[in-house]
C-alpha cells in the first residue's frame, strides 16, 4: 500500500512509468510471490491459447490487401506509426542500437502484431486473414525471423538454430540481462513476442525461449524480476498441452520452495513423467526389439 501511494504521489508520465525500473525482488517482488497465482494473467493467457473466443473480425472478402496494415508493414510498403521506419530500415539501422530499442515504445506492436490491442493505438490488430497471408509470403516470414533475432539480441540471447529455434546466451548477456531485469516493460514485450510466434506458426520457437527463461530465472537465478512473468505469462503462451505440461513440470522441479509452486496441481506434478529424449527413446525401442 505504501509503495502504491508513493507512486501515485509522483504522478509519473506514461513514458516515465514505462521506463520505471522494476522494484527489487527482495522487497515488493517477494510480497508479490506470496500472493499466489495471478488469475488475471491466467485468464488472459487462456483466451490467447483458445484463439480469442468471441472476437469478431471483418468478413469482407473484397478487402484490399493494402488494408492489411501489418502485412503492408512487413512487405516494406509502409512505415510503422507513429513517426516510424520501414521494416528493412529498422532491421538494419537498429541492429545493436539498444538505446533506441529500449526507449522507443511504438515499434514492438508492429514487429509482433497480435489479435488484441496494445498500448500503441496507431498499430492495427492482427487478423486471421493477415496471418494466412504472412505464412504464404516467404520474404515476409524471413523478415519476421530477422525481427525475432533483433529482439533476442537486445535481450542478450542468440538464436543458434533457425530450424529448431534453439537459443543460448549471447556474449554480452551480462549487460543485456541487467537491462532486462531493470525495466519491467520488457516482460510485456516478451509476452507479446511469444504470442506472436504462436500466431505465425513458430510454436517450436516458443518452447525453446520459454525454457530458456525458466532456466535463467529458476535454475541460474540471473533474472529475478523476470521470474514472475516467466511463470504467469511466458509459460502459458504454449498452446500444445503436452509441451506446456512438460515445461510446467520443469518449472516446478526447479522452483524454490517447491511446496509454494502454484502453477500446477501438486498431485499431477508428482505423478507426471517427462517424455524421454529422442536418443533414449530410440535406445529403449531398440532394446525392446532385441
Amino acid at each position: 500500500m505504501f509503495l502504491w501511494k508513493a507512486l501515485s504521489a509522483l504522478k509519473l508520465s506514461d513514458a516515465q512509468e514505462r521506463r520505471r525500473p522494476t522494484v527489487s525482488s527482495m522487497g515488493y517482488r517477494g510480497f508479490e510471490f506470496s500472493m499466489g497465482r495471478n488469475w488475471t494473467a491466467a485468464k488472459d493467457m487462456q483466451r490467447y491459447r483458445h484463439h480469442y473466443p468471441g472476437l469478431e473480425e471483418g468478413e469482407d472478402d473484397d478487402e484490399e490487401e493494402e488494408e492489411m496494415w501489418n502485412l503492408s508493414f512487413y512487405k516494406n510498403d509502409i512505415s510503422f506509426l507513429p513517426h516510424g521506419l520501414y521494416i528493412d530500415e529498422l532491421l538494419e539501422a537498429w541492429q545493436e542500437d539498444y538505446e533506441t530499442l529500449e526507449e522507443n515504445h511504438s515499434y514492438i506492436q508492429w514487429l509482433f502484431p497480435l489479435r488484441e490491442r496494445g498500448m500503441n493505438w496507431r498499430a492495427k490488430p492482427l487478423t486471421l486473414k493477415e496471418i494466412q497471408a504472412f505464412k504464404k509470403n516467404e520474404e515476409v516470414m524471413q523478415r519476421f525471423v530477422r525481427a525475432y533475432k533483433l529482439m533476442l539480441g537486445f535481450y542478450g540471447i542468440n538464436l543458434i538454430n533457425q530450424e529448431t529455434g534453439q537459443v543460448r546466451r549471447a556474449e554480452n548477456w551480462i549487460q543485456r540481462f541487467r537491462n532486462l531485469d531493470r525495466f519491467s516493460h520488457n516482460n510485456l514485450r516478451i509476452t507479446r513476442i511469444l504470442k506472436c510466434l504462436g500466431e505465425m506458426g513458430y510454436e517450436h520457437y516458443q518452447v525453446h525461449l520459454v525454457k530458456f527463461f525458466l532456466t535463467e530465472t529458476l535454475v541460474f537465478q540471473t533474472l529475478p524480476n523476470v521470474k514472475r512473468s516467466a511463470l504467469d505469462y511466458f509459460l502459458f503462451t504454449i498452446r500444445n498441452k503436452h509441451k506446456r505440461r512438460e515445461l510446467i513440470h520443469y518449472a516446478w522441479k526447479h522452483f524454490k520452495p517447491q511446496h509454494r509452486f502454484v502453477w500446477g496441481p501438486p498431485k499431477k506434478l508428482l505423478a507426471y513423467k517427462p517424455p524421454l529424449p529422442k536418443t533414449q527413446h530410440c535406445q529403449k525401442a531398440a532394446a525392446a526389439k532385441g
